[in-house]
């Protein structure tokens, strides 16, 4: 304190120290009104000290998430809040996906079940014949759905997890920068997906290979069945556990990938440094939101369903499915995708930025930036850089999360390192 350091002198006598000067160590009592010293905590409003108490320490909160540490409680309200933030850009990247990938589902499953053109019909002998017509329009069909799925779900993972990325700094990410950034990080991004799908599920498949294959080898070749039946079981279930645990791992690459300008195999090992020490905490949260967000589903599908199968029953007398029921399930699928797959990223991008702050002090990084006025986090995480690509401090007016292939001005172009 001031006082101490006037003290310090010998000139005068402390004012406000420990106590006064007279009455031995101060007045009946514990500390005065306010915490140790003066009032207002271990800091003045507007660092980590909150004022009078030892509660969650106060931080700035310039965006959705207060910038320090998060509880899981905390993740799920910013993706909430996220969603209301911008529901604009949100909402509009996740219903257009939604629309495309539902009507087309609806289109196909008309086409196989419908009354007009069955895919399979009986003819006059009993035996079952198919409409070749129909037969390729649904193969067409289908691989449409596989690619629109593919596709749409990439550029949204990254349209959500910018737009969420800058909530966090209280900036509002418009649908087209959101647009422009993600088409230059789009081959990343999707270089991810499709090494994730590989290693876990590839991983996966081969490992029960193994174990069944050893099963039936042991109880062939020792005649020993029961046990041949144990081994197999389990060295399954030891792959689906290592399976679960590296999923956990690598659940930050798509964060890391759009906000650090990463490649792939970069992305899945900083993901898996990040989440090491904080694997069983990132796997609640992410069983938490998978449950919300399946909860939700169902309920908003219900009502749509149920009305789908009514009128299946009341306007055919077959058991083909009518359009008007196709309808009415799409609608419910397009509702709960848009209202629920944003939710689930968002809590994606909070855990991300909530391991940076714990392991590497971005909060404070975060915190300067948000004081300075500045639009965001400049220079890649980790680095500790406060200049973006072109050696400028960040400046007001840009979109955010500094990426190396644009300079942070938010137009993002293809990066040629990045893949």
């Amino acid at each position: 304190m001031t006082q101490g350091s006037d003290s310090g002198s010998g000139n005068t006598p402390p004012q406000g120290g420990y106590g006064p000067p007279y009455g031995g160590y101060g007045t009946p009592g514990y500390p005065p009104p306010g915490g140790y010293g003066q009032p207002g905590g271990y800091g003045q409003p507007g660092g980590y000290g909150q004022p009078g108490g030892y509660g969650r320490p106060w931080a700035p909160k310039p965006g959705v998430i207060p910038l320090r540490p998060l509880s899981i409680t905390e993740m799920l309200d910013g993706a909430f809040t996220a969603i209301k933030w911008n529901p604009k850009t949100i909402l509009v990247a996740s219903a257009a996906v939604a629309i495309a990938v539902n009507v087309m589902t609806a289109l196909a499953t008309y086409l196989i079940e419908g009354p007009a053109q069955p895919m399979i019909a009986n003819s006059g002998s009993g035996a079952p014949t198919f409409n070749v017509h129909t037969l390729v329009l649904v193969a067409v069909l289908g691989c449409l759905i596989v690619g629109v799925s593919v596709l749409g779900n990439t550029i949204l993972t990254g349209v959500l997890t910018l737009t969420v990325g800058q909530a966090v700094l209280g900036r509002k990410e418009t649908l087209g920068s959101a647009w422009r950034v993600t088409r230059g990080r789009f081959w990343p991004l999707l270089g991810t997906l499709l090494l994730l799908g590989l290693f876990l599920f590839g991983g996966w498949a081969l490992g029960i290979g193994v174990a069944v294959g050893g099963a039936v080898a042991i109880a062939a070749g020792a005649h020993q069945v029961g046990f041949g039946i144990l081994v197999g079981v389990l060295v399954g279930v030891a792959v689906t556990v290592f399976a679960v645990i590296a999923f956990v791992r690598w659940s930050l690459a798509v964060p890391v990938v759009m906000l650090e300008s990463s490649r792939p195999l970069a992305s899945l090992g900083r993901s898996w440094r990040l989440v090491r020490r904080s694997s069983w905490r990132v796997w609640w949260a992410l069983v938490l939101a998978e449950l919300i967000v399946g909860i939700a589903n169902a309920i908003i599908k219900a009502p749509f369903t149920i009305a789908g199968g009514v009128s299946t029953f009341s306007l055919t007398s077959q058991s083909h499915v009518s359009a008007l029921g196709l309808a009415l399930s799409a609608v419910g699928g397009i509702l709960a995708s848009t209202l629920t797959t944003p939710l689930l990223a968002g809590v994606v991008v909070l855990l991300y930025v909530d391991l940076l702050m714990r392991r590497e002090g971005m909060d404070i990084t975060l915190q300067a930036a948000a004081a300075s006025g500045a639009a965001g986090y400049a220079g890649a995480p980790g680095t500790g850089s406060t200049r973006d690509a072109t050696g400028q401090p960040g400046q007001p007016g840009q979109p955010g999360w500094t990426r190396r292939e644009d300079g942070g001005s938010g137009t993002g172009g293809p990066d040629p390192n990045a893949w």
